[in-house]
């Protein structure tokens, strides 16, 4: 039903007066003519938004195509108010986009704004044509006009525009303009397949080298940066964080949130672990994990030279530096534009490649599994079509988890089920060596996930491993429909305990893990426990300590002493076990413990204490846990486990109990 004449009028003047004081704040007075249309015009130009002349949408709103007087037009009805946005929050988003917008019509990669509709609740907004819809659909081939999917030349040329019209945001200004809203969603495509980037709701004016703090964190998973996730900062660089993703979105041919919904665990360990900061490097560790031609999407493989190559490895080395998770690192725009224009003119110097890292990879295992023959068990050798062949090309769905060095993929083969291990080519070289050395010693325990063999056909090597099961122990704490009961949890914990102990004292040199937590330990089908990723293991004479000037790990798990010293001793393992240990207990993730990790990124067990001494120990177990458990017996255990598990966490390490005492004590539970 159409607005009273007295509603229209009123609601006219009120967002009329909204817009006028945006843009008289923001445009330093100068006159920027755009016509105000009638509810009738919109509703006439687009035959009442009849369904076939819906266009699109994106987070601004729902899109039509519309005719009016012979002029083709694109109108945008904002979305509706809801629990996350307030009809006043939207109002405010759509002056903003509104405001900027219309400083920018006169620029070719901006979506010119024609004019707006203000009789609405919520002003509508009336563009240029985009018939073509956006470049969302074009690249995931949707939509009446994407029969065929975008050529490598047409993505190219994309990411160079919209750099520059970003380039132009952060220096075209007296103030630079923060868009925050990078995406393909919200670029189109004109008539002409020239990229016009659109919807400047966040966007917002910060002064050059200004950081501004935010506690709302809005925006599309994957191109969020770190920063702004973590400590809501907002820079310049947010900007170029956001085009990172679309850079490899355009060249992979995938969502960065696709890789999170297709395989949930995916998404949590970057979730829970904080290493990855969020999801937006889900895309960037894919790309890190495989070789440019598992990457590039294969609808524009046919065809493609060795030039074409170079381009694609330019543009993912690009991308990845726009992905740095320091902000400091990341390259200007006005740089970004500049290296595009170069890699579209084929004028990039590409970088010479000496062998290959398939080379290297190659002869370097070759010389590890030479000095381990006869020490383990046969390995089996697998080409890369079989790997291929058995994750359907690296396909998402064979995704089951990641690790803070490589994705795993489930691999079917005719006599079962296996792991296979994409280990990332950051520091891949050390990270190989620890997991295969270790994985090939320890693969007899039947607690440790057996390595089965490799591949040297990839650009860094692959390892394959026995089929995980049930997936992981974190999976299972968190997420399984059917909760592990507590008799089921502490079983694994004994095991886990015992393995532990066993690396501390059956070799003639102790084997620090450092990785000892729930993403770490997958459950065979018989939900028996088996410890993966040695590639930060370490062995050190009995008694002795390890220093180290690089700090790694998952926040939470760290011990204080390796956190302010750089040490790693058997204490390290224990402080590990100890968090497994209370997470196996309440059932709480690290991400819900976060807020109870200081700056230096160690648990602050007195938090912890406390809160447990104001609680009954009925408040504070995992709810999950089946009730039918419940007695004073289980209750007992609860609470020895509940107190060992604080021993182990205790700030100095010579009074944490070690792996061999802890052991015992879960054993006589």
């Amino acid at each position: 039903l159409l607005p009273m004449a007295a509603d229209r009028k009123r609601l006219f003047i009120t967002n009329g007066s909204l817009l006028q004081e945006k843009l008289i704040s923001s445009s330093n007075g100068r006159y920027y003519p755009f016509h105000n249309f009638s509810i009738e015009e919109l509703e006439k130009a687009t035959n009442n938004y009849a369904p076939h002349c819906f266009l699109s949408y994106n987070l601004l709103g729902t899109w039509y195509k519309g005719s009016l007087d012979g002029r083709v037009l694109s109108i945008c009805i904002p979305r509706y108010p809801n629990v996350h946005a307030s009809r006043n929050q939207i109002i405010n988003e759509i002056v903003n986009d509104v405001a900027i917008a219309a400083q920018l019509s006169r620029q070719r990669n901006f979506l010119r704004l024609i004019g707006c509709c203000l009789e609405t609740p919520v002003p509508l907004l009336v563009y240029e044509s985009v018939k073509r819809g956006n470049v969302s659909e074009q690249i995931h081939v949707t939509g009446e006009f994407h029969s065929q999917p975008m050529t490598w030349k047409c993505r190219l040329k994309i990411a160079r525009e919209i750099a520059h019209a970003v380039s132009y945001l952060h220096t075209a200004f007296s103030r630079p303009i923060v868009h925050r809203g990078i995406n393909p969603l919200n670029i189109f495509l004109d008539d002409y397949n020239v990229a016009k980037l659109s919807n400047f709701s966040q966007s917002l004016y910060i002064c050059e080298d200004e950081i501004i703090k935010t506690d709302r964190i809005i925006g599309t998973l994957g191109y969020l940066p770190p920063e702004y996730l973590e400590h809501g900062e907002i820079t310049e660089k947010f900007d170029v964080y956001s085009f990172g993703t679309l850079l490899l979105e355009l060249l992979t041919g995938r969502r960065p949130y696709n890789l999170i919904a297709r395989r949930a665990g995916y998404f949590r360990f970057w979730m829970n672990s904080m290493e990855g900061h969020f999801a937006g490097n889900c895309l960037k560790y894919h790309v890190q994990c495989h070789s440019i031609n598992e990457v590039v999407d294969y609808r524009i493989l046919p065809g493609g030279g060795v030039n074409e190559q170079q381009q694609w490895q330019a543009a993912v080395e690009l991308a990845l530096k726009c992905l740095e998770t320091s902000k400091d690192k990341r390259p200007a725009m006005e740089e970004v534009t500049k290296i595009l224009w170069q890699i579209e003119r084929s004028l990039a110097t590409f970088p010479e490649r000496h062998s290959s890292v398939y080379d290297d990879g190659r002869i370097f295992m070759e010389e590890m599994i030479a000095s381990y023959e006869g020490r383990c068990h046969v390995l089996q050798s697998f080409s890369g079509e079989e790997l291929k062949k058995m994750t359907n090309n690296y396909h998402p769905d064979y995704i089951f988890c990641c690790s803070n060095i490589g994705i795993w993929y489930k691999g079917n083969t005719e006599n079962g089920n296996i792991s296979i291990y994409k280990i990332s080519n950051v520091n891949w070289c050390e990270h190989v060596k620890n997991e295969f050395k270790f994985a090939a010693e320890l693969s007899s325990h039947k607690n440790v996930l057996k390595l089965l063999g490799y591949c040297l056909e990839t650009s860094i090597p692959t390892l394959v491993y026995e089929s995980t099961g049930n997936g992981t122990l974190f999976d299972e704490i968190h997420f399984h429909p059917a909760p592990l009961s507590f008799h089921s949890r502490l079983v694994i914990a004994r095991q886990i305990a015992d393995l532990v102990a066993y690396l501390h004292t059956a070799l003639s040199t102790p084997i620090i893990s450092k990785n000892i937590k729930s993403a770490n330990v997958f459950l065979d089908k018989h939900h028996i426990p088996k410890l993966s990723n040695f590639s930060q293991s370490v062995q050190i004479i009995d008694g002795e300590a390890f220093p180290t000037n690089q700090i790694e790990g998952t926040k939470g798990y760290m011990s204080p002493e390796y956190i302010t010293e750089g040490i790693v001793t058997q204490e390290f393992d224990v402080y590990n076990f100890g968090v497994l240990l209370f997470e196996l207990l309440i059932g709480l993730r690290l991400f819900d413990l976060f807020h109870l990790v200081d700056k230096e990124g160690g648990l602050l067990l007195d938090h912890l204490q406390n809160f447990i001494k104001w609680h009954s120990i009925n408040e504070v177990v995992d709810p999950k846990i089946p009730k039918n458990e419940v007695g004073h017996d289980e209750q007992q255990k609860w609470e020895v486990v509940l107190e060992l598990a604080f021993r182990c966490m205790v700030t100095a390490k010579e009074e944490r109990p070690k792996m061999v005492e802890v052991a015992t004590e879960l054993n006589k539970l």
